[in-house]
């Protein structure tokens, strides 16, 4: 069966001396794989690798193979040019973080076009606007009710995060938790727009540490899903 998506890049390996396998995350049909031949080679093909840099957003046409791991991409071009967020240092640290953390998050096949929507869309934005030191946090926020594990709000003054529960709680909860002003931080941000995460006004510290705080959370609920390797050079580049 031949089908034709729009998709986003989420890996890219390097296989042999010329050859690729990338994974993308398709609107129609989830996370799909594909073994791409010859692409590293001298000899000149119809398929680019400038075409699977971190979310990179593609439309693709592939052959669908049921029951086999990879599908043979029939053709591949831009969909959207997001040209600043991969000249833009800033940007581009952002991209790298988030493509780490959607990689380990989106393992499953399934398609969820909600979630490929709110992707194309936050793309878009940070491609556009240049306000950015706390997008990737309200980004990862966000990503939290797509991936079904959004903590749930008792209440405006609940002080604590339990991991255990999947919710903000007034009183300290037992088992694994956060607390203190970072908790209520990000309570604050809860329902904010893109367009307003500037507006978030606390310490370098402080983001650090609402940031540690939601990547825990992710780990405790996601298998498999560890710190991500970028995170050092993020916290560097918005020092």
């Amino acid at each position: 069966m031949i089908i034709s998506t729009k998709a986003i890049v989420l890996r890219k390996i390097k296989y042999s001396d010329s050859s690729l396998i990338v994974d993308v995350f398709t609107e129609l049909e989830g996370r799909k794989s594909f073994f791409i031949k010859g692409i590293l080679g001298q000899t000149k093909t119809k398929l680019k690798s400038s075409y699977f840099q971190p979310l990179s957003q593609i439309l693709i046409k592939y052959n669908k193979r049921e029951k086999k791991k990879f599908n043979f991409l029939i053709d591949c071009k831009v969909h959207s040019h997001c040209q600043n967020i991969y000249l833009d240092y800033r940007k581009s640290s952002i991209i790298l973080f988030l493509n780490e953390i959607l990689n380990m998050c989106m393992v499953e096949e399934a398609c969820n076009k909600e979630l490929f929507c709110f992707l194309e869309s936050s793309l878009k934005w940070l491609d556009n606007n240049n306000k950015i030191s706390n997008f990737h946090i309200l980004f990862i926020l966000k990503l939290l009710k797509y991936l079904g594990i959004n903590p749930h709000l008792k209440s405006s003054n609940s002080k604590f995060l339990s991991f255990e529960s999947g919710s903000f709680e007034d009183e300290k909860p037992n088992g694994l938790h956060a607390e203190g002003e970072s908790v209520m931080s990000i309570i604050s941000l809860l329902g904010m727009k893109f367009d307003d995460c500037f507006s978030l006004k606390v310490s370098q510290v402080q983001k650090h540490e609402i940031l540690k705080i939601l990547l825990e959370y992710i780990e405790y609920h996601v298998q498999g899903f560890k710190q991500p390797k970028s995170l050092d050079i993020l916290h560097q580049v918005f020092e």
